[in-house]
């Protein structure tokens, strides 16, 4: 008795994808006739790049530009240490005015200073890119410079001094190693350095623990969309992905630190929403 091979539906893929329908024999016997169709080379391949394409098309994206204004009734605070205190070190922590920053107010009651943020990255958004160049992190006249800022993750910060006194840098992180380290008098190339590993929910405190009254805020974020007030109030956050969020409104003199848990804003694509960020004064803890 002879042997049979049967085939069927026997498909060969490479340049060219080839498929054969209907059943048949090798070995003599009556067979069916197979049918044969061919699919040009790079058919599949165009199909699996537009698919690929489709997969990781950019977002549509807006931009949210706002101003921080306190409402109710305040004023500025009074200098931290007037120029000529008997302070610590007063050589160089006095030898001029220093602002008490926990509350800054600009034109038309203007607040600066205050972060504006989303919690974690939406949905589809770019990665983060870590900046190559460390973030300076400076000291004068024993106040901290900037007060406030938003540092991304993983990015180098060096700690600076242009004074003629130590000081140190120790920050009060929630889920970040904290850091504590003298910082020598005028250094200038950054021999203190350290880099935040994970977002945090809050800015954190960093202090002087040689001169009390000195503080800043840093705020590590895994994400671009964030941003602090300028001197006039005023923030903007780009290429945010359209559609509606919701901001979280910081600053350290508010009491609990919230000024708003929600702030809820609708992105549109190409266009950009404008705010007025109400910070009622009721809300101050100084």
């Amino acid at each position: 008795m002879k042997s049979l091979k049967l085939f069927c539906g026997l498909v060969i893929t490479g340049f060219s994808a080839v498929s054969i329908l209907g059943c048949g024999s090798y070995g003599g016997g009556a067979g069916v006739v197979p049918e044969v169709s061919f699919i040009a080379a790079g058919g599949a391949e165009e199909a699996s790049t537009e698919s690929a394409a489709d997969a990781t098309a950019e977002l549509p994206v807006g931009s949210l530009k706002g101003r921080v204004v306190l409402s109710g009734g305040a004023s500025s605070l009074p200098l931290l240490i007037a120029k000529g205190s008997a302070v610590k070190d007063a050589e160089v922590c006095a030898a001029e005015d220093v602002p008490d920053e926990r509350l800054v107010l600009g034109p038309d009651n203007s607040v600066a200073n205050v972060f504006v943020y989303l919690a974690k990255a939406p949905k589809g958004a770019k990665p983060a890119v870590v900046p190559a160049d460390p973030f300076l992190f400076d000291q004068k006249t024993c106040r901290f410079l900037p007060h406030a800022t938003i540092i991304p993750v993983k990015q180098t910060v060096k700690v600076l001094s242009n004074d003629s006194v130590a000081h140190n840098t120790h920050t009060f992180p929630n889920k970040n190693a904290p850091t504590n380290s003298t910082v020598n008098p005028m250094d200038r190339d950054g021999l203190v350095s350290f880099a935040y590993t994970k977002a945090e929910a809050v800015p954190l405190a960093v202090k002087c623990d040689f001169h009390a009254w000195m503080s800043a805020w840093h705020l590590p974020l895994d994400h671009s969309f964030g941003a602090v007030s300028n001197s006039t109030g005023e923030f903007e956050i780009a290429d945010i992905p359209a559609g509606k969020h919701s901001f979280v409104v910081w600053h350290e003199a508010a009491n609990g630190g919230f000024v708003q848990r929600k702030l809820e804003v609708e992105i549109k694509a190409g266009e950009t929403a404008e705010v007025s960020v109400d910070y009622p004064a009721s809300l101050l803890k100084l």
